[in-house]
């Protein structure tokens, strides 16, 4: 334990910094750990890549690269292991607190023999597919002081699948800074020529998003109401597809797919959209369903999202079946009365998940496992 009034050095150790919720988290909580004395962080790039790393230089956040392209996260790499260990002994760290599966192989697997406690930090619900990673994650499992996560699905994840050790797992919810949401709105109109009421889906366009299945529930719902657009902010490898869709159904103005967007713009996006889509096959408890609550914003989530544990009464459940998607969605445009009770409970609900209450309860674990 560092001597009083002495802050304490904490490593994230993460296996790289592409556009994605975890790595936007971890920008935000770097800008509000910015001047605390009490607390002295670093960010490890294990793999040294990401899209978001300019992005983090920007925000004057140093970032210590392990790799310089993600071989240096495969998992034979002793190499990686090693310049990590030497790292993290230089830095004489307090905590270890890993992110992403190379995050959490390469941090446990370096803190062995530092008598450093290590946290391991879950952020989704997916099962991992791989036998080899199924192994080290369970393996890891006593490197691991404690794990945390994000919800209580994630939790359940851990017990099922990581904690043979049976370490403890504590659940805290990811949280944001309620001034980030404090923008106007972006006009539409004029930024993407778009009038009505829009549905957002904000993520990288993966398949476990199911972005597909949203666009062909737009072209449904647009048969009734016919004020409606679609939204989508994100890049990723279903683009192409996505924009084949689109042309397919016939929905090129109604249907926007926006690409990448720098997280500072996603709140004002947020701001100037009615209805926040999200009917993913898995998610860990998504920052943008959080963001969405400061903007007072209603939701269709899918099932498998476990922002339903803190936000059932602002959201409606959906399959990920195209039709329910789309028939939920009608529901909360035609039902004033509904959208607007729902839009009041979101903003009632928002202020459990200010990033100052997050970050009193995340230091309080820190202070707990230093004993």
């Amino acid at each position: 334990m560092p001597a009083e009034n002495t802050p304490i050095k904490i490593a994230y150790v993460i296996g790289g910094l592409p556009f994605g919720g975890v790595e936007n988290w971890l920008l935000d909580l770097m800008l509000n750990l910015r001047g605390d004395p009490s607390v002295t962080p670093f960010v490890i790039n294990v793999s040294g890549t990401g899209q978001l790393m300019p992005r983090y230089e920007e925000c004057g956040i140093e970032v210590i690269c392990i790799g310089n392209d993600k071989a240096a996260i495969k998992t034979h790499r002793i190499d990686t292991v090693l310049a990590l260990r030497k790292v993290l002994k230089s830095l004489q760290v307090d905590v270890i607190h890993t992110l992403h599966f190379s995050g959490d192989f390469f941090g446990r697997l370096a803190s062995i023999g530092l008598g450093v406690p290590v946290i391991t930090h879950i952020r989704n619900i997916k099962s991992e597919t791989k036998a080899r990673r199924r192994f080290f994650n369970k393996l890891l499992s006593w490197k691991t002081t404690k794990y945390l996560s994000v919800s209580k699905a994630a939790a359940e994840t851990i017990e099922r699948e990581h904690n043979a050790a049976k370490r403890p797992v504590e659940v805290v919810y990811n949280a944001v800074n309620p001034a980030k949401l404090d923008v106007e709105a972006f006009d539409l109109k004029e930024k993407h020529n778009i009038t009505g009421r829009v549905v957002i889906g904000v993520g990288r366009l993966v398949k476990q998003k199911n972005f597909d299945l949203l666009i062909r529930a737009i072209e449904k719902v647009r048969r009734e109401v016919d004020d409606v657009s679609l939204l989508i902010l994100g890049d990723g490898g279903e683009m192409p597809a996505l924009r084949e869709l689109r042309a397919e159904l016939g929905l090129e103005d109604a249907v926007h797919l926006v690409g990448y967007v720098p997280n500072a713009d996603v709140p004002k996006y947020l701001r100037a959209s009615h209805i926040l889509a999200m009917p993913s096959d898995y998610e860990g408890l998504p920052i943008t369903h959080v963001e969405a609550l400061f903007c007072g914003l209603p939701a269709v989530i899918s099932e498998f999202v476990p922002s339903k544990e803190v936000a059932a009464d602002s959201s409606l459940i959906c399959k990920t079946e195209t039709d329910d998607i789309a028939a939920k969605l009608i529901q909360l445009l035609n039902d004033e009365e509904l959208y607007q009770d729902m839009s009041r409970r979101a903003l009632s609900t928002a202020p459990r998940f200010s990033m100052e209450n997050y970050l009193k309860r995340l230091k309080g674990i820190y202070r707990e496992i230093l004993g």
